[in-house]
């Protein structure tokens, strides 16, 4: 007697997927920028878990990747909608910032510091999303593409071994005093510029 195939888990909650990582991210989002609207220090594991979210969102295509799906199923409910209130949360609290003293002194550290993260992630997207666009057109395309991918991995090997060699050993060098927020960029660049073109 065969044993009938065992079929996938449901979903947490029976919600459509990705429903519940999606609201987790816009809570922790909207308990973070309330902390900073009041004026406040964000404690350091809300500004860990924005950065977790960000990571998540933005430096993964795996969020967007559904389980496959039966026949008739309806198609699963995507993350795009999640990156996106997430952007214009944290442009809308940035142009807040900015609106009441117009200089980089007028936005907070712990927002400067997550913009960090979310920046190095669109930065790194972007530029890849230019250069594989078109990368299946041609075989110029593609080794161009492929050159840019071994460039990037290449600086970012270099630089982060750098950046780390100054942290441990505490010397400045070029990075003197930015050594958190270069490692932080280049990190995240690298990390946003895989999403696209696997």
């Amino acid at each position: 007697m065969a044993i009938p195939p065992v079929g996938q888990l449901p979903e947490p909650l029976r919600l459509p997927h990705g429903s519940v990582r999606g609201a987790i991210a816009i809570v922790v989002t909207a308990a973070y920028g309330y902390v900073l609207l009041q004026g406040g220090s964000v404690p350091t594991v809300l500004v860990n878990a924005v950065v977790v979210v960000i990571a998540f969102y933005f430096g993964s295509r795996a969020a967007s990747t559904p389980p496959s799906l039966p026949p008739g199923q309806p198609p699963p409910h995507h993350p795009r909608l999640v990156r996106i209130l997430i952007f214009l949360g944290f442009t809308g609290l940035t142009a807040w910032f900015l609106s009441q003293n117009p200089s980089l002194r007028g936005i907070p550290a712990d927002l400067l510091a997550v913009l960090e993260v979310l920046g190095g992630y669109i930065l790194g997207a972007t530029a890849s999303w230019l250069v594989h666009r078109r990368a299946h057109e041609s075989h110029i395309r593609h080794r161009l593409a492929t050159v840019f991918r071994d460039v990037v991995a290449v600086g970012a090997l270099g630089l982060t071994a750098y950046i780390c060699f100054a942290l441990v050993t505490k010397q400045g060098g070029l990075i003197a005093g930015r050594a958190d927020q270069a490692l932080s960029l280049v990190v995240t660049f690298y990390f946003g510029s895989r999403v696209i073109g696997r």
